[in-house]
Parts: structure tokens; sequence; C-alpha cells
């Protein structure tokens, strides 16, 4: 069995396409991350004959990616390899670790043992597609009267506040919106010329496939219901033409009917559905987790 095992893993040497090939998968990370990840950080990639898991940190937060044989599988091997993972990744994941599943037909099976790992449903989530960029005027600098577009980093101390002030105490779903700050190569931000403040800011990269995506936007509350979301959609999908970009994407929270309806007016088509899950990392976090779960059991007399 030890010499079979070992021929195993010796055929399934390129890792990456065993895990995009799993029957039981999310596995949405590129090659160029997987590689970066198994060079520099390879005890954050667990594998055995039937499954693989790796997490890929930034910046305080690390995403999970998975890809098992089976569903028998996934139950049996998903916790010792994400706990070999956990022991691996110390202080990379302050805010937690993020899963986002796309698996719906396999929810039934799979979300019981991502609760058994203490993992918790953040949101759902849409990714729209916009097929074609739309013909249109290059990308012009005025927005609206009174608003200014200026350049930014993604460090800026004014997008933290607005972080702050779109998402509220919101502290996971802050780290997301963070983490799409620091993985958008662009950043930009709207500014109130009468007074400076900004108002709204917005990051876009350009994408495998000749695909531009927004990784990220937030307009300040006192500020909605004035065009500036359409008016940064369609400056960014101008920019993308203008970079030789063909099609567009971005990801929506399935609640934010407002916003699905803007996209949809600009020609974004619903895709995909997802859902976004976190398992915390923190002693504090884990430990409060447990006694609320203790307690359920107490209260519905043992059920599960």
């Amino acid at each position: 069995m030890t010499e079979m095992r070992r021929l195993h893993l010796s055929k399934n040497d390129d890792l990456f396409e065993r895990g995009r090939a799993s029957l039981v998968r999310s596995f949405d990370v590129s090659k160029e991350e997987f590689d970066r990840l198994r060079q520099d950080r390879p005890d954050l990639i667990a594998f055995d004959d039937v499954g693989i898991t790796l997490l890929l940190p930034r910046d305080g937060l690390a995403w999970l990616y998975y890809g098992f044989d089976s569903l028998d599988s996934l139950r049996g091997h998903f916790r010792p390899l994400l706990t070999k993972l956990l022991k691996a990744l110390k202080d990379g994941g302050q805010a937690g670790v993020f899963l986002r599943f796309t698996d719906h037909p396999n929810r039934p099976y799979i979300e019981p043992v991502l609760h058994e790992s203490l993992f918790q449903s953040l949101y759902e989530y849409v990714e729209m597609d916009l097929p074609e960029l739309p013909e249109v005027w290059p990308p012009n600098e005025e927005f609206v009267p009174g608003i200014e577009l200026c350049s930014t980093g993604p460090d800026s101390k004014a997008i933290d506040a607005l972080v702050q002030a779109v998402f509220g105490e919101d502290a996971p779903r802050q780290s997301i919106i963070e983490d799409n700050v620091r993985r958008s190569t662009n950043v930009r931000v709207l500014e109130e010329q009468r007074t400076g403040k900004v108002v709204a800011f917005f990051g876009y990269l350009l994408g495998p496939e000749r695909t531009g995506e927004v990784p990220v936007m937030g307009v300040h509350p006192e500020f909605r219901r004035r065009g500036l979301g359409e008016a940064i959609l369609r400056w960014t999908l101008a920019w993308f033409r203008e970079q030789g970009m063909r099609r567009a994407k971005l990801i929506v929270r399935a609640d934010n009917a407002a916003a699905i309806a803007l996209y949809r007016k600009l020609g974004f088509a619903p895709g995909r559905r997802g859902l976004v899950y976190r398992r915390p990392t923190s002693k504090k976090e884990l430990d409060a987790m447990a006694a609320k779960r203790k307690g359920t059991y107490i209260k519905f007399g043992g059920w599960r």
C-alpha cells in the first residue's frame, strides 16, 4: 500500500491540475498564485491521496481552496488537512480564514463539514458578467458637477475611513473589502471639490482572457443616489476598452438589489452564485463560538 501511495503522488506531481480536476472542489486559485505559494510557502499546501487544500495569505487574512475526489474523501480528510494548514499559517491570518463556495448541489453534504471545522456563512454573492464591452467615449475625468476623480494608493487612510463609513462595524466584511483594495492594480477616489472630502472609491484591474475586473467599489452613504456608482462604472468600462479588454466582471452581494439593478442597466448579466464562509483564527473568537454552540446544544437537548 505504501509503495502504491508514493506512485500515486508521483503521477500527480502537478498539484494545481489535480486540484482543478477534482470532482468536489472550490479551487478558483490561479496558476500564478499557486506556483508562487508553492515556491514561497510550500507549508501552506497540504495534500494526500484523495485531496488537496491550500491557504493563500494576504495581509492579515487567508483564502482557503480545496479539491477532493469524492464527497466521502472530503468528509474524512478535510479537517486533518485544514488543521495542518492552520498550524503552518501562524501569524498570516489574523482576520480569519475565508472560503468562497459555489458547489450548490453538494452544499447539504459539505456545509456540515464546514460547520464542524468552525466555518460560518457571512453572505451570498452573485458574479456579474459583461460579455462584450460597449462602444463608449474615452474615459472622462469629469464625473458629476462638484465631484473630481483623483488617483490614490491602496494604503490611503481616506479609503480606510470610507470603508468604515460604508460597511460599518462588520469587521469580517471590512477585511474582504480591504483585501480587494490591495488586490486592485489601480485604485481611484472621488473627491468633493468644495471640501476635499473623499466620497467614493473603486479598484480595477486587467485580468486574463482580456477581462477587466472591478474587485471593489464604495460610495459614502451621504453621497448615494447621485449617480456616482453609474459614473464610476461607465468610466471604468471605457478605460477597460481603451486598454484592449473585451469583457468585464464583478461580484455583488445577492441582497444588494439596487447595485444589481444598476449592473443590469449597464449590460451585466447574473452568473454564478456563491457563499462566503469565514473561520476565526483568534483564540478569543474561537472560544466564544464554542461557548455559543455549547449553549445551543443544551437549549435544544443535545440536537445538532
